[in-house]
């Protein structure tokens, strides 16, 4: 075995000596005379306050005493005293969080501002309130540029110390705005849980304030969330109650969660408002449209979640949702040997009497469950308005025998009337979807009331 060099045996010597030196000044300290204060940096000295400030624990007599020699030694410009006594403190027990704090304090004044965040990032998780971690956290996040950490660690101890208050409050727009693009850079990504914790923190933040309200309300939306959704637009009809995008959505969600009443008269306010805007218009018809739905049987309301429907279905929406078809009168009803049974029978007699929908008079059949196409549809609903004698320009030559035997004049004659966006969404042979179907039944209403 090597025996030990005389350099090793002089240096395992000193390093003894220092030790006992540390423990004997600490052992001291309460009787020691204390080293007088030097000022500090202007910018620092307001965040270190004694460590002992705002701790919420019990700490052991003899600890707080060394600690606050250690202090005084750091006021005083001996920033290795200091730290010695810090690590001799955190050495003896780790849990003593004072000891890190005054470790922080000396890092942060030798511009060791990341260390000093990292020696308290634990101790406030577990004691949020607690002043003196908080400033020095604070003060070292902002050197850092962390608008957010800097504002977080003031906020938290604003009530109890007034530097922190002061910081916060300058720290705040800037600390929103941060968020904020943090925010709608998630969303717009499409990172809904990285958003929500943005949210979570703006709420916290400032609940009110106008851009934590739309974040909310666009999360929600994009979550499909219609309760939240509902909840934060109440707040902001609340705040402003003339603002239309917001009434407009609300009117919306009524509609959808079947508040029908309540949807038409936030629509007619809105209506009366801009009496000029036709997509308003439009929404107040669909409402009123959807209302008149609401109050039909309940099997019949049902049809409008059919995927297709058949032609006896369409002969069903015919007779609830165009009067003259509910009160015509039957002298002689077609012959047709499949809906003498059939359910849906009274419906289908009146709507083939008005020559809506045919009977295949060589078989005498009807065919109730054949899916009725598009053309069918559309000729239906145009043989009603050329009907009506509404003075159209559309309709100008069009006659009702002339759309059950030509497509394709169907299909012009929808368009030029507005039912179809433009001839090549006519489809005639496709079938129909209950949605579809009343989408349809209401432009037809539209034209009857235009």
């Amino acid at each position: 075995m090597q025996r030990p060099t005389g350099r090793w045996i002089a240096g395992r010597l000193a390093h003894a000596l220092s030790v006992v030196a540390l423990s004997f000044a600490l052992a001291c300290a309460s009787s020691a005379p204390l080293p007088p204060p030097a000022p500090l940096p202007a910018a620092g000295e307001i965040f270190l306050v004694d460590p002992m400030e705002g701790y919420p624990l019990t700490a052991a007599e003899d600890l707080s005493e060394r600690l606050r020699w250690g202090f005084r030694e750091l006021l005083a410009g001996d920033l290795e005293g200091a730290a010695a006594v810090a690590e001799a403190l955190r050495g003896r027990d780790p849990g003593f969080h004072p000891a890190s704090v005054l470790a922080a304090q000396v890092a942060l004044v030798e511009k060791r501002a990341a260390e000093a965040q990292h020696l308290l990032e634990r101790v406030v998780d577990e004691l949020p309130g607690y002043v003196a971690a908080q400033l020095v956290l604070g003060h070292a996040a902002e050197i850092r540029g962390e608008v957010l950490a800097a504002f977080d660690a003031y906020r938290a101890v604003a009530a109890a110390h007034p530097a922190a208050a002061e910081r916060a409050a300058e720290l705040r727009p800037r600390a929103l705005d941060v968020l904020a693009n943090r925010f709608d850079d998630a969303l717009a990504r499409g990172r809904l849980e990285d958003a929500a914790a943005a949210l979570a923190r703006l709420e916290a933040w400032a609940p009110e304030d106008r851009r934590t309200l739309e974040s909310a309300w666009r999360l929600a939306a994009a979550r499909g969330d219609r309760a939240a959704e509902r909840s934060v637009l109440e707040r902001l009809a609340s705040r402003e109650p003339e603002r239309r995008e917001v009434l407009e959505r609300l009117a919306e969600l009524d509609l959808e969660e079947g508040r029908f009443q309540l949807g038409i008269a936030r629509l007619e306010a809105l209506v009366e408002r801009y009496p000029a805007d036709r997509e308003l218009a439009g929404l107040l018809e669909r409402a009123k449209f959807l209302w008149r739905l609401e109050n039909l049987p309940p099997a019949v309301r049902q049809l409008a979640d059919a995927p297709q429907l058949s032609r006896a279905e369409l002969a069903t929406l015919l007779y609830w949702l165009v009067p003259e078809v509910r009160v015509v009168t039957v002298d002689n009803p077609p012959i047709a040997t499949d809906i003498i049974d059939h359910p849906r029978h009274d419906e289908i007699v009146r709507v083939v009497s008005l020559g809506l929908l045919e009977v295949d008079e060589t078989v005498h059949r009807f065919a109730p469950d054949r899916p009725v196409t598009r053309a069918q549809v559309l000729a239906a609903l145009l043989t009603l308005l050329v009907r009506s004698g509404e003075p159209l320009a559309c309709l100008e030559g069009v006659r009702d025998l002339d759309l059950r035997s030509s497509r394709s004049l169907t299909c012009r004659t929808a368009a030029r009337c507005g039912l179809l966006e433009e001839e090549g969404d006519c489809l005639p042979a496709a079938p129909v979807s209950g949605a579809e179907a009343l989408e349809l039944f209401r432009a037809l209403d539209h034209l009857s009331a235009s």
